[in-house]
């Protein structure tokens, strides 16, 4: 396997073994993901920088699936670089306005399985991130790729798309299958998070939703818009005073 990085568009693109067949595609303080199947491939969320399909492309020959569990632009910068991108119908608007790309939308909807040998995944759909969020379990593995959902970094819960009554809902769905995972691989920060963290962003949304905890001022964003933070866990969301 290929793990020198190389330097694209000012950003070191590097990939690094989780597990048998499954591989991160680093691009800084973003990732995707990468399973070889015996047959297929399936490449998950496209990144910050262009050129993440000849990456993937050194690492291996098999066809490419491509997929997007939700629309943000830090997860999207390789849309055009793929025919078809499986999204949820609740990202596909706002990713054709954001990402002019002649690629084809393809729907994934919640319980519809992908099956790349040796991995099974269910799509699990948890707004609230983004409308049409959404998260691949592998339940004989016992792992979570969860995207921007549950993660080791702040996860930005104010400003198009953003609901935090629905990311709550969201997170107690997880929770159900939480005794059912060993780890969950996110999108930010380092790659293994604790099945624990959900439990963790389950007590501080609602200690956000009831008011009832100080944020801190998040200097890198224009307006009133706090860090809230408990434990490990920690989300960007408008100050409640302003609300």
């Amino acid at each position: 396997m290929n793990k020198g990085a190389r330097l694209l568009g000012g950003t070191d693109m590097e990939i690094k073994h989780i597990q048998d067949h499954l591989m991160s595609v680093e691009e800084g303080y973003v990732r995707c993901f990468l399973i070889e199947g015996e047959n297929a491939a399936l490449v998950i969320d496209g990144g910050v920088e262009a050129g993440l399909r000849e990456m993937v492309e050194k690492q291996t020959s098999k066809p490419l699936t491509f997929l997007l569990t939700h629309s943000d632009p830090d997860h999207t910068a390789a849309c055009g670089e793929f025919e078809e991108i499986l999204v949820h119908p609740a990202e596909m608007a706002r990713l054709a306005q954001k990402r002019k790309t002649q690629s084809r939308f393809v729907a994934v909807q919640e319980g519809d399985r992908l099956d790349f040998e040796p991995y099974h995944f269910e799509v699990v759909l948890i707004p609230g991130h983004t409308p049409g969020s959404i998260a691949l379990w592998e339940k004989e593995k016992r792992f979570l790729i969860s995207g921007d959902s549950v993660t080791n970094a702040t996860t930005f819960m104010f400003g198009e798309g953003r609901n935090l009554r629905a990311y709550l809902y969201s997170l107690r769905k997880l929770a159900a299958i939480a005794d059912q995972l060993d780890v969950i691989y996110g999108s930010h920060g380092p790659v293994e998070v604790p099945p624990s963290r959900i439990g963790e962003l389950i007590a501080l949304g609602e200690q956000v939703e009831r008011g009832e905890i100080q944020g801190v001022p998040a200097e890198r964003f224009a307006g009133d818009i706090q860090e809230y933070r408990s434990q490990d866990a920690a989300i960007y969301y408008p100050a409640q005073d302003k609300e």
